[in-house]
């Protein structure tokens, strides 16, 4: 049976259909990518999916006790929560379990019977079938693969950026029991290592799952059918993004074909039905005019609403962008981020950052800007520079503003004309330019932040996540103008599709070696987009200095490296004896009736720990006899 089956259904909000004769199914094999432009109906489809809506016509039918852990756009985590706490809150079923392993234990502990041990061991039994003692290793494993290290597990979750809340929403959606997962924009806010990661970690989940994104490289990894909302109608192709581009383009060829064929059948039938109405053939005539009125008649393909931003630059800039030499910069005062910066930016440039979240990516852009100061080492600014800044998070759009006024503050004396048509080319028309921005949703504000910037005229561009919120069309839109732009590019995006074919060189942030984790810029020339993020994200090579010559000593006596060698043979002996009797307390430890009695279970773990550290110190007592007896073995 179906997870989730959608009959005829439709949505109609004042008067018109928002969703139409939608037909659909998720099944437990589904690996299902949810596309359209923004405002196509993709977040209602997915509410009315759950239940949160209910359909003007159709139906959705739900397999009985299908559990579905659903990712929305935007979720508000509790303040007062500890990011652990958090993450352990995703299985309630093992928090219970383990209480009640806890309560039982203490109730053994002071009355010991047999209905009080043989409740313990259900419980046990309970939370070792559900994964309980595995849990937390998923749990730490989700954690830092999501750039969360140990050190922030007890943080309370208002104490992280907004950019961070998104990835511990994340990281409890994945961990949640789940029979079907619905991601909406779950790739917002991850680094392109993590994006690799959650491609990884879905597919070898093994569960199906339904995802909305715009990114097309994200899509074509993990997906094995799209669904695309056009015009409040769902089309269903099977293979990932790719495949339903290329039978999308087959199949909108063949309708236009279909359509001009018909239309041309039509007209020549109307020319015979009017000439011949009246005359001796009008019983003919008759007849065709019945068959068109039973004609199905094919729908002209809907036309591409590919928007065309005017990117222009008021004058040109000198040839020298930005020089930097040897600079190191950070957050100020004192958290240091990067050192040894050498980079240039010419102009005309579509330069790419790439780097891990927190290298000090946002950070460079605000020195660029000169927002913020080098802590050393020289930063040269080229001269004419009008620069337009996309900032990810659209801090400079006014929430008491509406679409129309935001743009026309901007040139107060054009007349309304001139900002309706301006704002056209991005997508805001009719009642759309009455909205007020604080209602906005993320693509809408981020097309109006764009149409802000844009329409200075800036001759270098540097844009901080500009496809974020940006659907698959509008992103098109924009990489088609900034490759047309007579000016320079520097950005920062995740999408791999988007600077694979925009970018010309990249500066990439790399971690220099040490524990302080400093990071520091490499570049290569004609670097291909793939090879830049391997550099961006593998671990940089320790290379080990030579070992320095080895003094040849006279060899000595050979009782004497014997008895080294017993020594060693001794101590090897310990260590077996040693591992051992931590195998059989770990064996201990696992027997349910061990939880009977506390006392025992506290001396266990402190035989335990002793036993770990006579293991360490017994491996150093070895490697030191091994030195002792290779440096004794060599003559002068």
């Amino acid at each position: 049976m179906s997870l989730i089956r959608v009959q005829d259904l439709s949505l109609e909000f004042g008067g018109r259909f928002v969703l139409k004769n939608i037909n659909c199914s998720l099944e437990h094999n589904s690996r299902v990518g949810l596309i359209g432009m923004n405002g196509s109906g993709k977040t209602t489809l997915i509410k009315l999916l759950l239940g949160f809506l209910h359909p003007t016509a159709g139906e959705v039918l739900r397999a009985r006790n299908c559990r579905v852990a659903y990712l929305p756009q935007e979720l508000k985590l509790d303040p007062d929560t500890t990011l652990l706490d958090h993450l352990r809150a995703a299985r309630p079923d093992l928090q219970a379990l383990a209480g009640d392993i806890e309560r039982l234990s203490q109730v053994l502990a002071s009355t010991h019977t047999p209905q009080s041990e043989a409740q313990l061991n259900s419980a046990i039994e309970r939370y070792t079938a559900l994964g309980g003692y595995e849990f937390d290793n998923e749990l730490k494993y989700v954690l830092t693969s999501l750039d969360f290290t140990e050190e922030t597990w007890h943080k309370l979750n208002r104490d992280f950026s907004g950019g961070e809340q998104t990835r511990i929403c994340l990281a409890a959606i994945l961990l949640m029991e789940h029979d079907l997962l619905i991601l909406d924009e779950p790739t917002n806010h991850l680094d392109l290592e993590m994006i690799s990661w959650l491609e990884k970690y879905l597919l070898k989940q093994g569960k199906p799952f339904l995802v909305v994104s715009h990114d097309r490289q994200f899509l074509d990894n993990t997906v094995s059918s799209i669904f695309c909302l056009r015009d409040g109608e769902l089309n269903l192709t099977k293979g990932n993004y790719s495949s339903f581009r290329e039978a999308d383009a087959i199949a909108k060829l063949s309708q236009s074909r279909q359509f001009e064929r018909q239309q041309k059948f039509i007209s020549e039938t109307r020319a015979y039905i009017q000439k011949n109405i009246a005359g001796t053939r009008t019983n003919s005539a008759k007849s065709r005019l019945k068959m068109l009125d039973r004609l199905e008649i094919v729908k002209k393909p809907g036309q591409s609403k590919q928007l065309r931003i005017p990117l222009t630059a008021s004058k040109r800039s000198g040839n020298d962008i930005y020089t930097l030499k040897d600079v190191r910069f950070g957050i100020w005062p004192d958290l240091e981020l990067a050192r040894d910066v050498n980079i240039r930016a010419h102009y005309r440039d579509r330069i790419c950052i790439l780097g891990p979240n927190g290298c000090g990516k946002t950070t460079l852009l605000k020195l660029l800007l000169g927002d913020l100061e080098i802590f050393e080492g020289t930063l040269k600014t080229g001269a004419s520079l009008d620069i337009g800044y996309y900032d990810q998070h659209q801090v400079n759009l006014d929430d008491s503003l509406n679409v129309m006024d935001t743009i026309w503050q901007l040139v107060p004396q054009a007349p309304q004309g001139y900002v309706l048509g301006w704002l056209a080319r991005f997508g805001f028309r009719g009642d759309d330019v009455e909205k007020s921005v604080d209602v906005l949703s993320g693509g809408e504000r981020s097309r109006l932040y764009l149409c802000k910037m844009i329409h200075e005229n800036p001759n270098l561009m540097i844009l901080d996540e500009p496809t974020n919120h940006l659907d698959i069309d509008m992103t098109d839109s924009l990489l088609e103008a900034l490759k047309e732009y007579p000016g320079t590019v520097i950005f920062v995006s995740h999408d791999r599709w988007f600077l694979g074919e925009l970018a010309n060189r990249f500066w990439v942030f790399r971690k220099k070696l040490g524990p302080d984790g400093i990071f520091t810029t490499v570049e290569e020339p004609d670097c291909a987009w793939q090879r830049a993020i391997e550099l961006a994200f593998e671990e940089p090579e320790v290379v080990k200095a030579p070992p320095p010559p080895r003094e040849r000593k006279r060899k000595q006596n050979p009782w004497y490296l014997e008895q080294i060698h017993l020594q060693i043979e001794q101590k090897t002996h310990e260590l077996a004896a040693l591992h051992a009797d931590l195998a059989a307390i770990h064996t201990e430890l696992s027997r349910s009736e061990t939880y009977a009695n506390p006392e025992r279970i506290s001396t266990l773990q402190k035989d335990m720990a002793d036993l770990e550290s006579r293991i360490q110190t017994t491996r150093a007592d070895i490697a030191e006899l091994e030195e002792q007896y290779l440096a004794q073995s060599y003559e002068e």
